[in-house]
């Protein structure tokens, strides 16, 4: 999540916070479901944005777009920080302003532009009612809904996947949605109507550690599709069907992390989160947390076999 005034303002901060490149998208090889050929078909990149007004979400949003294929508003993140500052989660309060975004956004850079929206379910579902289909009605692309209220947190209490389905329930009743934010080849053209309209797509979030547990969320919720933060974090080869991650997925990791120059703590970060389940004992979990330099985290890398 980058917060879109600082962003729009400051060059520092575009430099520290965004950063892409040619291969992040992937290729990828699937069959649609009214096609009976394989489609070699490219991925979407979007850049999820923080803000609390029209003007600097649409001024970010813009200098971000030769470079992705659209901007997801955040409306979910439940830190305190984040409701204090009047971005995240403190826009499930905030219907009109959230559609007076979208609306913003696509008045800048176009009707077609992807302009899609995170959000948490509300205790009110009434609320979650108005804030879907305000979006919808401002054209929002497509809708991620996360299966928790703000003030319940991801370590200790349950997704509301019924609550989700009325969030879906909602959005379907909007009725047709004819302007999805595609580009001709990119990935959301191939729909159960070829991409020409339908009902605007929803995702659902929340407790995915699995390949099942997304079919059965999509089952239970009637969403269209289904997002993995942590459950992506700790294996990303989840929606592969791998229970966990592949030393092949490391390797990989790896390989693009020293191309890439990411920086050492991303590095560090995101390899402790795929090989938590693997570590031998808390002791070894405990060292590897203190590795500080990219040679070390290598060195420890090839003992363990992960790379050669």
């Amino acid at each position: 999540m980058i917060l879109a005034e600082e962003f729009s303002r400051h060059p520092k901060a575009r430099d520290s916070d965004f950063s892409t490149n040619s291969e992040e998208r992937g290729v990828f090889h699937m069959t649609p479901r009214l096609a009976s050929t394989e489609a070699c078909i490219r991925g979407a990149l979007v850049c999820q944005l923080a803000a609390s007004h029209s003007s600097p979400l649409a001024d970010a949003a813009e200098l971000v777009s030769p470079y992705v294929d659209g901007i997801d508003l955040n409306c979910g993140c439940p830190q305190p920080w984040a409701y204090e500052e009047r971005v995240g989660s403190y826009l499930l309060e905030e219907p009109e302003l959230v559609a007076d975004m979208i609306r913003t956004v696509k008045g800048r850079l176009g009707d077609a532009y992807c302009v899609s929206v995170k959000i948490r379910i509300d205790p009110d579902l009434r609320r979650t009612d108005t804030l879907v289909r305000n979006a919808l009605h401002a054209g929002a692309s497509f809708i991620t809904i996360h299966g928790r209220t703000r003030h319940e947190s991801s370590g200790s209490d349950p997704v509301h996947l019924d609550a989700v389905q009325f969030a879906v329930d909602c959005a379907r009743t909007c009725g047709l949605q004819t302007a999805r934010g595609t580009s001709p080849g990119d990935a959301w053209t191939w729909a159960e109507d070829g991409g020409a309209g339908g009902f605007a797509p929803c995702v659902v979030n929340g407790d995915i550690w699995s390949n099942e547990d997304a079919m059965a969320w999509r089952a239970h919720t009637g969403a269209r599709g289904a997002m993995s933060a942590r459950g992506l974090l700790a294996n990303p080869a989840l929606f592969a069907g791998e229970p966990h991650t592949p030393r092949e997925a490391v390797r990989r990791f790896v390989d693009y992390a020293m191309k890439w120059s990411l920086p050492t703590s991303l590095l560090h970060r995101h390899l402790a989160y795929m090989l938590e389940d693997t570590m031998s004992s808390r002791a070894e979990s405990i060292y590897f947390n203190t590795l500080a330099s990219p040679a070390s985290i290598l060195d420890w890398l090839t003992n363990a076999g992960y790379v050669s």
